[in-house]
């Protein structure tokens, strides 16, 4: 055999070697980004949960503070909406009643998904989608005397929108 005749056999076969190569890191490339992907989804998850918990955390420290208007029944099957409004005692800095403190506490509640008028760049704690709105709820049973709060809020996984719920119970 001539040099000519191994030159020849060997052609190509280091274009070929490259070509596997790119393939083969192109492959782990594309792995690495789907599960980038699937970790920024988890943490934004996460992020939301935290989030709902903290409202959960707030509602019921507010609730236990105001344990006159608990017991009055003054929290009883509320919700969040966006055309809640503070209380005259709370805007002239004066005492208020029990009764107005829960009408505060579901005012501050609302605040953190509704957006206040005149706010700039406003970012609600939970995300609300077209068909899943974000809102919180507290929900009195009158037989077992506990109240459920909750908080739900939309989130979208694999193209599907899903409504998801946190819930505690406050016994009075």
């Amino acid at each position: 055999m001539s040099i000519n005749q191994i030159k020849h056999k060997q052609a190509g076969v280091g274009l070929l070697e490259v070509l596997i190569a790119v393939l083969v890191l192109s492959l782990g490339f594309l792995a690495a980004a789907k599960m980038q992907i699937s970790g920024m989804r988890a943490s934004q998850n996460a992020y939301f949960l935290s989030q709902a918990n903290f409202m959960l955390r707030d509602m019921t420290d507010r609730m236990r503070a105001n344990q006159t208007g608990v017991l009055a029944g003054h929290y009883k099957n509320t919700t969040t909406n966006p055309n809640t409004i503070n209380p005259t005692c709370i805007t002239a800095e004066s005492k208020c009643s029990p009764a107005d403190l829960a009408i505060a506490d579901l005012h501050a509640w609302s605040k953190y998904l509704y957006e206040p008028a005149g706010a700039v760049e406003f970012k609600p704690l939970l995300p609300s989608l077209d068909t899943v709105t974000a809102k919180g709820e507290i929900l009195y049973n009158d037989v077992s005397d506990v109240y459920t709060l909750n908080v739900k809020w939309g989130e979208q996984h694999k193209g599907v929108i899903e409504e998801q719920v946190l819930s505690v119970q406050l016994t009075p």
